[in-house]
């Protein structure tokens, strides 16, 4: 009698199989990648060695050059004031958000989550001009409150709350909903019998979220902050269209990345931007490698 032997059934035959899979499935993101992701990053790299208006090899002169800028100080400080605000909102605020979320019913969570993620389908061109109206106590919502505080006009507003708070308040609006529904859905991942099991010991909601909940989350919000932090180190979009509210605020050096800007398309000096954009991301993807490994993001419970 013939036996019939099951396909596949050489298990390395199925692990090549399984392996030309996996390449294929990647293969598109991985053409991406190396087209948009890897190739302007090294063609960055070369660039910063080169004087790009003689077009000669020139070393590291485009990074002394710009290290040597006397706003660069002002700039990092500001970028860093900024990040340092916007993260603790982010982080505080969407974890506190997603936690008082999660323990309303779902219906009641379903549409209050809703409500939080539609400000983020308004892009940051969109949100800086609408809040230079919000800023301005003649055409604000909140113009009572600001005159009440003797602020008449928008450079008191902001001038009272300072840029690095003013784009945070930006920047939380565009990006919190987003995260609120991704930490929403790792709740949502939560064992029904791991809460049910704190119940039965006495604890109370709050001690659910806090003790319960939010240590088994915590990676989804390391996540949120990694890349929250690459994003605002790189800000640009928000100083840059200030001035759409007038010359007074018109900053055009505020950021880091507005001085790159600033070498490549005023100065015409595309080595030095590539210098400064160079270190740039240096600086994000050093502080996200701390991070990770500082969590010990990808290690298995």
């Amino acid at each position: 009698m013939t036996q019939i032997s099951a396909p596949n059934s050489d298990p390395k035959k199925r692990r090549r199989q399984d392996r030309w899979f996996i390449i294929a499935m990647m293969a598109p993101y991985l053409a991406l990648l190396g087209f948009f992701g890897i190739a302007p990053v090294v063609y960055a790299i070369g660039l910063s060695f080169m004087d790009t208006i003689d077009w000669v090899f020139w070393g590291f002169t485009n990074y002394e050059f710009v290290l040597n800028d006397f706003r660069l100080i002002e700039a990092i400080q500001n970028v860093f004031t900024y990040v340092a605000i916007w993260l603790t909102m982010m982080v505080v605020g969407i974890a506190g958000l997603s936690l008082m979320l999660d323990a309303l019913p779902d219906r009641t969570a379903s549409v209050l989550r809703t409500s939080f993620f539609l400000p983020g389908a308004i892009t940051s061109s969109a949100i800086v001009i609408l809040w230079l109206f919000l800023l301005d106590p003649a055409v604000s919502p909140y113009g009572a409150l600001f005159e009440a505080l003797g602020w008449e006009n928008r450079r008191q507003v902001v001038s009272h709350f300072g840029y690095p708070v003013v784009f945070a308040l930006m920047a939380y609006l565009a990006y919190s909903g987003g995260w609120i529904v991704v930490i929403g859905g790792a709740l949502k991942g939560i064992s029904k019998e791991v809460v049910e099991a704190a119940h039965v010991d006495g604890a109370n909601q709050f001690q659910i979220a806090t003790r319960v909940k939010l240590p088994m989350v915590w990676r989804s919000l390391a996540l949120m902050a990694i890349l929250s932090f690459a994003n605002g180190i790189q800000m640009f979009v928000e100083p840059q269209l200030m001035s759409l509210a007038g010359s007074t605020y018109s900053r055009p050096d505020w950021s880091v990345n507005q001085l790159a800007f600033q070498y490549a398309f005023n100065l015409g000096d595309f080595g030095a931007s590539a210098a400064m954009s160079t270190m740039l991301l240096g600086v994000a993807i050093f502080i996200s490698l701390c991070v990770v490994f500082g969590t010990r993001f990808y290690k298995m419970d």
